[in-house]
């Protein structure tokens, strides 16, 4: 029969497990919402610069 206390002190987690989880954590992923925001303000961004493109056109 398995002793699970005795196991349990001889545990021993792999370390690039615990490499990974630091990776993991330590990095500042975007979720949806990032990605949505991101590109709604780069489309503003384009259409201001359009904009600003055709006024100029525009005037001449």
């Amino acid at each position: 029969m398995i002793n699970f206390e005795e196991e349990l002190k001889r545990f021993q987690p792999i370390l690039e497990v615990n490499q990974a989880e630091e990776a993991i954590y330590s990095n500042d992923l975007k979720d949806i919402s990032d990605i949505v925001m991101q590109m709604t303000q780069e489309i503003k961004n384009a259409n201001m610069n359009a904009g600003g493109q055709l006024n100029s056109i525009v005037r001449r």
